[in-house]
């Protein structure tokens, strides 16, 4: 019966280890979870099982880690939970045809410092050198 919940304290802890390292990143519950476990369940075979269970179970974890983070390193497996999305499009890409330094708009938003402004049929994102202004409010370039 001990043997039994030593090997599955190993076994969720190698589980959670792994989610940790492939899966979520940072620091988070499922490392602290998985490592906790994993130390148990080889305190729990050194104390229980005795010393050379105990080092079996150390071994057979690391080799286990290893494999598995190699194996998937190698695989490119992590690319599949990768985020890959680029961020291409631009804020503020002025036409200098529409908009000249002395034109005059209304604030479609509150300006607190930025927001939006209208400048003839165009919405463009704005900052005030005024401070903050409210929506609807006559603005110049």
């Amino acid at each position: 019966m001990e043997i039994g919940i030593i090997i599955g304290l190993l076994v969720v802890g190698l589980i959670f280890v792994l989610l940790e390292i492939l899966v979520i990143p940072g620091t988070s519950i499922a490392g602290v979870i998985g490592f906790a476990s994993l130390c148990y369940g080889v305190y729990r075979a050194f104390d229980v099982v005795g010393t050379t269970a105990g080092w079996i179970s150390i071994g057979v974890v690391l080799a286990i880690l290893t494999v598995s983070t190699v194996w998937v390193i190698k695989t490119k497996s992590w690319k599949l939970v990768m985020l890959n999305d680029k961020l291409e499009n631009k804020v503020n890409t002025l036409d200098a045809e529409k908009v000249h330094v002395g034109d005059t708009g209304r604030s479609a938003s509150r300006l607190a410092p930025m927001g939006q402004a209208l400048f003839g049929d165009d919405f463009y994102e704005v900052n005030s050198l005024d401070g903050y202004l409210d929506a609807q409010q006559n603005i110049k370039i």
